[in-house]
């Protein structure tokens, strides 16, 4: 499975390319899935805001939008992040931006895997999901 990750962003963290790739591979494996290609973006709230006008006929700011590519079984799919919206929620949040940028990383990754997020039930079962892969990626790098 092919991961790439492109910042269009110059306030986006500095993350380590090759484990991002590796961790989105974790997830999909994790999940049971199959995946070609996952491209990343980390992109400003303008640019997301004009995706999800021009894709989603919604005229409101988000914070992270997944697009499933595929056109046959393997995962294929897009991921935006707004880096802007994510140091917006780590300040809320009380966490680093790094964190809550990874979260919305592994929330794009689950909505490609068949995740849904509409009713409070499913969001709660989701963000679970969501700590225990943000639990797993900085408990692996905490031991290199």
């Amino acid at each position: 499975m092919k991961v790439n990750l492109f910042v269009n962003h110059t306030l986006a963290p500095k993350f380590e390319r090759g484990r991002i790739s590796a961790f989105v591979r974790g997830i999909v494996r994790d999940e049971k899935k199959n995946a070609d290609s996952i491209n990343v973006v980390l992109v400003d709230d303008d640019y997301l805001l004009d995706v999800n006008k021009k894709f989603l006929n919604h005229n409101y700011r988000t914070d992270v939008i997944s697009f499933d590519l595929n056109s046959g079984s393997d995962i294929e799919g897009e991921i935006y992040v707004s880096v802007d919206r994510a140091r917006v929620q780590a300040r809320r949040y009380k966490v680093p931006v790094s964190r809550e940028v990874l979260r919305l990383i592994v929330h794009g990754v689950l909505h490609l895997t068949g995740w849904e997020d509409r009713t409070r039930s499913e969001k709660l079962r989701m963000r679970k999901r969501e700590n225990v892969f943000i639990e797993r990626f900085f408990a692996a790098n905490a031991r290199r």
